[in-house]
């Protein structure tokens, strides 16, 4: 029986800001895709449509692909200025038509001052907005679990993909909740049916961030199942 088909990807800013060197390491180390975030030390949101057209080209001409665009798309106070992030959702989509890439990466907003249960109403709110409009456009949204949003637990994050029944979907990243201190093996059973795609980072029991394997987010064990679960199927891990 076939295991599944990994594709690397990367975000490749964290090995050098600068865009053309970002490219250079990536076809050094046969990775195919990029995880777009910085682009020669400015998030991708702020490029101009020049520079974005520039971006574009430098891809084309290295063979790199896009895996998904490394968006702040959540990364807000849920008390915030939301009409303004609305603005910046609908930026990022132009510029991901124009690099020809329909998977955003996003969070699930910060609680501000709100009690729990505004803050999750607000989310849910927040969320179906942001979701109808990727679907207008024909982008797909896929949440990553980040410490202290909304979704950094597995239950909260469960929670958030089965409200929308497979309409919003799942970038696990088991190394985030070792980062948040919380127990990591109850993520991959629980979000497994809406995983777009993964990460791959690692935390020790400080929530320390150390190199893959080496701490006690379960990636060995995670991919050993995804492997099965999809096999055939090709699977993108980002590596960060």
């Amino acid at each position: 029986m076939s295991n599944a088909n990994f594709i690397f990807s990367a975000f490749a800013d964290e090995i050098t800001p600068d865009f053309d060197g970002q490219l250079e390491a990536l076809k050094a180390l046969g990775i195919p895709l990029l995880e777009l975030r910085g682009v020669d030390g400015k998030s991708f949101v702020q490029l101009t449509d020049e520079e974005v057209d520039t971006v574009k080209a430098k891809l084309d001409a290295a063979g790199i692909g896009l895996s998904s665009l490394g968006s702040p798309i959540g990364k807000m106070d849920a008390d915030g200025d939301f009409e303004a992030h609305l603005a910046l959702f609908d930026r990022i989509m132009d510029i991901g038509d124009k690099l020809g890439c329909k998977r955003i990466r996003m969070f699930s907003f910060y609680p501000g001052s709100l009690d729990r249960e505004a803050f999750e109403n607000r989310v849910f709110e927040w969320m179906e907005i942001l979701v109808s409009k990727a679907e207008s456009r024909g982008f797909i949204l896929c949440h990553e679990n980040e410490k202290d949003i909304y979704g950094d637990s597995p239950a909260n994050e469960h929670k958030l993909m089965a409200h929308f029944g497979g309409r919003l979907k799942a970038v696990l990243d088991p190394g985030n909740f070792a980062f948040c201190k919380m127990d990591p093996a109850p993520a991959y059973p629980l979000l497994k049916e809406y995983v777009e795609y993964f990460h791959i980072k690692d935390a020790d029991e400080e929530g320390i961030i150390v190199p893959p394997g080496k701490g006690v987010a379960l990636l060995e064990e995670t991919i050993a199942r995804i492997a099965t679960d999809r096999a055939g199927q090709d699977v993108v891990l980002t590596m960060e």
